[in-house]
């Protein structure tokens, strides 16, 4: 079985976007976890963030191909996309608000959600805010 990874926004939008400041780590990251086997799982909520801020960052055009690549993806079972529910809702607004001494966005806080339900304790991600609630965040810093 292969080792699940979940993606985050960081991650996709660093692949993405050449002039990004992880572009080059994540190129390579990426090659490495798919190289080790790994299976990615990322949620609409990250997709939702990833669409927009590729669209910003790099263009219209990009966002859609981007788009188009994950549902290839999909179709192929090469990787999960979980659609966030009320339980993973409810969970991650427990999240947003029981640590007010951070700065988690709600789509971190359910990224942490979905994690905990999936058990899932390593993610793809350049954001320290993994690291902050207590996950693995790959690759190392």
């Amino acid at each position: 079985m292969k080792k699940r990874l979940f993606i985050d926004t960081g991650a996709w939008v660093a692949l993405n976007n050449k002039k990004d400041k992880y572009h080059q780590d994540a190129v390579k990251a990426n090659r490495d976890f798919l190289d080790g086997g790994y299976f990615y799982i990322t949620s609409d909520y990250v997709l939702d963030e990833t669409y927009t801020l590729i669209r910003l960052d790099v263009g219209h055009k990009r966002a859609v191909e981007f788009g188009y690549e994950i549902n290839d993806l999909r179709k192929k079972k090469k990787i999960n996309v979980f659609h966030v529910n009320q339980v993973i809702l409810d969970k991650a607004w427990n999240i947003f608000e029981k640590y007010s001494d951070k700065d988690f966005s709600f789509t971190d806080c359910s990224s942490f959600a979905v994690m905990e339900m999936l058990k899932i304790n390593e993610a793809f991600s350049f954001d320290k805010h993994f690291d902050q609630y207590g996950l693995i965040r790959l690759p190392l810093p």
